[in-house]
């Protein structure tokens, strides 16, 4: 592995190497690699955090690593730290009283055992505990009615933000049930002295003889240990058994047969994604809170400070707005399902509602996130968004002024236009004149101003062909749109919170993309290829880019689908519409685009609910 530094930003000549979650964690999940910087002694480690923090990159604790949870993204501005085994970090120090010296990085069975051999004990029932002392302080780790705070006199720290070591005494710790809010995140523990009573040698011996039979009974394979706290007065892996998740699976995890509160990895599994562990780890606390109305708690640790916070709240209530009174009413209702049972699948509580009329109903309100997969009409064209607004109620997705822009054709034109990014030549049309626009160069297409999945669409060749075309798209609406047609090769990129999806090349028999192409294949069949095939690389660049500036110009956020026409030949292209509510049906382009890049629909969706979730947060903060 490359070490000393990294090709980018301010990580450059900064004190860390790329590593993986594979090798440095419990259970392994984290598909991406990350930067570990791991100080040999509390000295090195205050000149590392003060050289990183100059850096101006973030700092991570990992410790032990037994019960962390890694990412699947590389995170180029985060240096996790992680005291190396060692001298420095693994003393073991018989102390005057009962007392004993010992580092971090040492294991909590070897400190006991350092214990006993003094005759110094009262520890055994935390002997089976594996990783270090630092990891076991951090969580005030305990089994068998004890808990390591119960032995602890004080402990060294060097805070991240002020890197200097300083002792704290255990008065000052304020430690609680599997918690240790001085010694999370915030600190690297160096080490602490710890306080053991008297014991005679021998029974003390089997006790921990007898732990570690106890803990050779639970469940085999990697693991973080217990997933879940126990709730007070009660059992985690009692209320999980009962909620039935024992063998719920996701990738390469599956909850234990033998125990509901373990996630081991699958036999044989090399690929372990985070995402698969954290899913199952909210379906799991989905369960129980459905079945018993208990919220339980996270014991492991998440890299991804996202996961951190949500675990730390209660579950966000999702409501997803479908159907709608427009002529997509019924692709709605798939795109709704669709996005409602991928949210479940990561864990999410979530409910539907066929929305037929424009009104706020009590469902909105008591949801924590509304999201609106509502094709057209008042869902699509910025109403349903100003309620929302008004209401004061998060939701997914453009605000209503955006959408509004974007379901407006003449309007998104008008804007591509005043910042010269390539469209079709245009007119409007009302239905009182409905005359062949002068100026405009047949074939024409015609088309709604405000219609999607190409409801009302026609393209005409001649002037006979007119008032064919007139007559369909004036039951959409009073104005049409006339554009020349762009003959060339149909394209789509999907935008994700500002990020480009690969782009799809659309190929289709008929002479449009139109809605029997998109959805029946009656008469057309469609090939979507991705990445789009027939794109050179130079164009492919000018279409993202020109995407990308209408999705910033238009006020989009959170997921946008920008359609264009390219000539590979020429390198010209034309842009058509940007659609701020884009299809998620099996057949729509975003959800492929996004498994093209290796992106399942439910991750899709979850950082979706996500961005919103974290607008929800400043919002209150």
């Amino acid at each position: 592995m490359p070490s000393h530094g990294t090709s980018s930003g301010g990580l450059t000549c900064v004190p860390s190497r790329l590593s993986d979650w594979n090798s440095t964690t419990g259970p392994g999940a984290g598909s991406a690699p990350y930067r570990l910087a791991e100080p040999k002694t509390p000295a090195e480690a205050v000149e590392m955090i003060r050289s990183l923090a100059a850096s101006g990159v973030k700092l991570r604790v990992i410790g032990g690593g037994m019960n962390f949870v890694g990412t699947d993204s590389l995170s180029e501005d985060t240096v996790f730290l992680k005291p190396a085994p060692g001298a420095g970090f693994s003393v073991l120090r018989l102390l005057e009283g009962g007392r004993i010296e010992a580092g971090a990085a040492c294991s909590l069975r070897d400190v006991i055992l350092f214990a006993l051999e003094h005759s110094l004990g009262g520890a055994s029932g935390l002997s089976g505990i594996p990783g270090t002392l630092g990891g076991a302080l951090a969580m005030n780790a305990g089994a068998m009615g004890v808990s390591v705070s119960d032995f602890v006199e004080s402990v060294t720290v060097i805070p991240l933000d002020a890197p200097e070591e300083r002792r704290i005494p255990a008065a000052e710790l304020n430690f609680s049930y599997r918690n240790s809010p001085c010694l999370r995140d915030k600190v690297l523990i160096t080490g602490a002295v710890l306080k053991f009573r008297p014991v005679e040698k021998e029974p003390e011996r089997l006790r921990i003889r007898a732990e570690a039979e106890r803990r050779s009974r639970a469940p085999k394979g990697r693991s973080a240990g217990s997933v879940f706290q126990n709730p007070p007065g009660g059992s985690a892996g009692k209320l999980l058994e009962e909620a039935g998740c024992k063998g719920l699976e996701r990738g390469a995890f599956r909850v234990s047969e033998e125990h509901a509160n373990w996630i081991v990895r699958k036999p044989g599994e090399t690929a372990a994604r985070a995402w698969d562990f954290t899913a199952l780890v909210r379906e799991m606390r989905r369960r129980v809170m459905t079945a018993h109305s208990i919220l339980l708690t996270p014991e492991v640790r998440f890299a991804d400070m996202s996961d951190h916070h949500e675990f730390q709240k209660k579950p966000l209530k999702i409501l997803v707005l479908k159907g709608g009174s427009s002529s997509e009413r019924e692709v709605s209702l798939e795109s709704g399902a669709a996005v409602a049972g991928a949210l479940r699948a990561s864990g999410y509580s979530v409910d539907e509602f066929d929305m037929k009329e424009l009104a706020l109903s009590p469902e909105m309100k008591e949801a924590d996130i509304v999201w609106p997969v509502l094709h057209g009409g008042f869902g699509e064209d910025g109403r349903i968004q100003k309620l929302l607004e008004d209401a004061g109620i998060t939701f997914v997705g453009s605000g209503s002024g955006a959408c509004h822009l974007l379901m407006d054709k003449v309007a998104s034109k008008k804007l591509m236009n005043r910042h010269g990014i390539p469209n079709a030549k245009y007119a409007v049309v009302d239905g009182s004149s409905r005359e062949i626009p002068s100026g405009l160069t047949f074939p024409l297409v015609v088309k709604p101003v405000a219609e999607g999945s190409t409801f009302g669409l026609s393209v005409v060749e001649n002037a006979a062909d007119w008032g064919r075309a007139m007559e369909l798209v004036f039951r959409y609406g009073d104005t049409a749109l006339v554009e020349e047609f762009f003959k060339g090769v149909e394209v789509t990129l999907g935008i994700i919170v500002g990020k480009p999806l690969p782009m799809i090349e659309i190929r289709y028999s008929s002479k449009v993309y139109d809605y029997d192409a998109k959805y029946t294949h009656k008469v057309c069949e469609t090939q979507y290829l991705c990445p789009a095939p027939s794109i050179p690389e130079k164009l492919l660049e000018k279409l993202c880019a020109a995407s990308l500036k209408f999705y910033e110009l238009s006020g989009a956020r959170d997921i946008l689908r920008v359609d264009m026409m390219a000539d590979p030949a020429t390198g010209e292209f034309c842009m058509l519409e940007g659609n701020s509510i884009p299809g998620c049906t099996a057949n729509s382009l975003v959800p492929k685009a996004a498994r093209a890049m290796g992106l399942s629909f439910p991750e899709l969706c979850t950082m979706l609910v996500k961005e919103a979730a974290a607008r929800k947060e400043r919002r209150e903060a």
